[in-house]
């Protein structure tokens, strides 16, 4: 079995990584830009939602860690998703964490916040 093919196999507690990458591309892609229909939140569009989130789950820009040649989320290991999962449904619970997730990310990005 190769990696490829060991990154998608799960036991009946694990989800495959191509089931955690449709998560965390509903929440990115769906759920996150619905809820700032709801509630104020410093962002409202879903590619931003996903800099907060990649940002936040490297601790730097998510550029800095992933190649440019296909999207980042592609290449998060299922550990890596089920951070950003987290991290995007922690967003979706207290919307206001937004506010500070934001702040960190455009701060590791040179940008005033």
């Amino acid at each position: 079995m190769d990696k490829k093919e060991l990154s998608q196999t799960s036991t009946k507690d694990e989800p495959r990584a191509d089931e955690l990458r449709a998560t965390y591309l509903d929440l990115i892609n769906h759920q996150l830009p619905t809820k700032v229909q709801q509630v104020p939140m410093p962002v409202r569009w879903n590619h931003c939602f996903a800099r907060i989130v990649l940002d936040n789950l490297c601790g730097s820009c998510w550029y800095e860690h992933f190649s440019c040649r296909q999207p980042a989320y592609r290449q998060l290991s299922r550990e890596q998703l089920a951070g950003a999962i987290a991290i995007a449904e922690s967003i979706l619970r207290q919307p206001d964490l937004c506010y500070e997730l934001n702040r960190k990310s455009l701060r590791w990005r040179g940008k005033s916040a």
